[in-house]
């Protein structure tokens, strides 16, 4: 059983890359003017080709017509895409729960304007809400003088934060709309009214009891949060003018560069939702998938 269940394991990774490359191989398949297994099988083993050695592979500059050798450029792209991606996930489970917080101790009206800003907020398109805070910011600096934060990258000064605040604004909201819905649910059950009998403070009923326990359907929408990230990481790296992995995918689009970037962008995430799966079997006792 316990080796059947590591072959399984093994597995999964393998057949998602796999996934990857009979993906990245796509275009193959469509360069005549009808779909022909022929020319994908070739892209396919150009595809594998390149990877048995990827450090000698090369993207053209469409500017220049240079060409450059893809490694380490890449590893830079994806080191600027993964700070701002999980210095936005920090924030965003940070300002997530300080609003819960806020929430929690409000009035009824209060809780109502904090429901209805999340809603509106959450039902924004995602290009409006990184134009609108670019434009609030210029405008600012225009009206007071004082820079509150870079809006834009110029040449090897990347900026970080501004990107990772706007990339973490839907997922903040979207945390907050399920901690709020969760705990909605907890506030019926008896150890909560046991809870407030016994004198427990509400600050104390919500991070040490009723948090503890939504935190295992939180990690349900893990996937869902990354991908509506990353959805937005293309846009958000375009508008900033971020040397990112998602922009220089867009810009040097080939077969092998994007197997080799999916890749690149798969170990992380995937390592992080497994992490996840191991905290929610070491804190309710049986495997759960995600």
């Amino acid at each position: 059983m316990v080796a059947k269940s590591f072959v399984r394991k093994l597995l999964e990774p393998i057949l998602i890359i796999l996934g990857i490359l009979l993906v990245s191989a796509g275009s193959g398949l469509f360069l005549t003017q009808r779909p022909s297994l022929r020319t994908y099988w070739e892209s396919l083993r150009s595809v594998l080709v390149d990877l048995s050695h990827p450090f000698q592979l090369v993207y053209i500059n469409p500017i220049s017509d240079v060409e450059r050798e893809l490694f380490p450029i890449i590893i830079t792209a994806f080191i600027s895409s993964a700070k701002i991606v999980f210095l936005a996930l920090f924030i965003a489970i940070v300002v997530s729960v300080l609003l819960l917080a806020l929430y929690y101790s409000a009035g009824k009206w209060f809780r109502g304007v904090i429901k209805s800003t999340s809603f509106l907020v959450s039902s924004l398109p995602d290009i409006f809400v990184i134009s609108a805070l670019q434009i609030f910011v210029i405008w600012f600096f225009k009206q007071s003088g004082i820079l509150l934060i870079d809006v834009a990258s110029v040449g090897e000064n990347q900026v970080i934060l501004f990107p990772a605040v706007t990339l973490s604004i839907l997922p903040a909201f979207f945390f907050l709309g399920l901690m709020v819905s969760f705990i909605g649910e907890e506030e019926n059950l008896p150890y909560v009214e046991l809870a407030r009998g016994k004198g427990l403070t509400k600050y104390n009923l919500l991070f040490v009891h009723m948090i503890r326990n939504i935190l295992i359907s939180l990690t349900y929408h893990a996937k869902q949060i990354v991908w509506m990230m990353l959805s937005n990481l293309l846009i958000l790296e375009y508008l900033f003018n971020v040397f990112g992995v998602t922009s220089f995918l867009f810009t040097y689009n080939t077969p092998s560069i994007f197997a080799i970037t999916a890749i690149l962008l798969f170990i992380p995430i995937y390592s992080l939702l497994k992490g996840l799966q191991f905290v929610i079997k070491r804190r309710i006792g049986k495997e759960m998938s995600l």
